[in-house]
């Protein structure tokens, strides 16, 4: 992300070294991760985290991901990015993850309806996609609020941290995207 965005009550800015202590407190909460991720100690918080740093060059399954900050705490709350899935087919995944101290106010919306603007001003993309675990309904409620549908449904479809775990797909033509 080369700009700043500013919706009002967030600000959306590439990713930070300064960030990485305030990622930690949602990036390593197994409240937050059960569905992700394991994320066991510090180390390997930092090497996801390094991950979404650098230009967004729009390489295939290289994720583009952005700071969400807080403007009235000045404090990173959440991250949300994009990848090329598939770029000849024009396939674009989108992922977020924020702080539960923040959820319930809006802000994965106002994030994820900021970041859908900069996919369809910037980036060829015929279809929005996302995955999830099926019972993180916050999650599938986000993506069934910009106009994404059920897809397919996964039985244990990946390991995590030794329990094979379900996963929904969604996806949403660009044209049908709700804003």
């Amino acid at each position: 992300m080369k700009e700043s965005i500013d919706t009002g009550r967030l600000l959306m800015r590439p990713l930070k070294e300064s960030d990485f202590e305030d990622y930690c407190e949602y990036a390593m909460d197994p409240e937050v991760m059960k569905y992700i991720m394991p994320v066991s100690n510090k180390r390997e918080a930092h090497d996801i985290f390094l991950r979404h740093f650098g230009e967004w060059t729009g390489e295939e399954g290289r994720w583009m991901g952005a700071a969400v900050i807080l403007k009235s705490d000045d404090k990173l709350i959440g991250d949300i990015g994009f990848r090329y899935a598939s770029k000849y087919h024009q396939q674009i995944e989108i992922g977020y993850k924020f702080n539960r101290n923040y959820h319930g106010h809006g802000y994965g919306t106002e994030a994820v309806r900021e970041m859908l603007k900069i996919i369809l001003r910037d980036w060829p993309c015929h279809k929005i996609i996302a995955y999830c675990e099926p019972r993180n309904i916050a999650s599938w409620k986000l993506m069934e609020h910009f106009g994404m549908k059920r897809e397919g449904y996964f039985k244990e479809h990946f390991n995590f941290d030794g329990r094979w775990q379900d996963e929904v797909a969604y996806g949403c033509l660009i044209k049908n995207i709700k804003l």
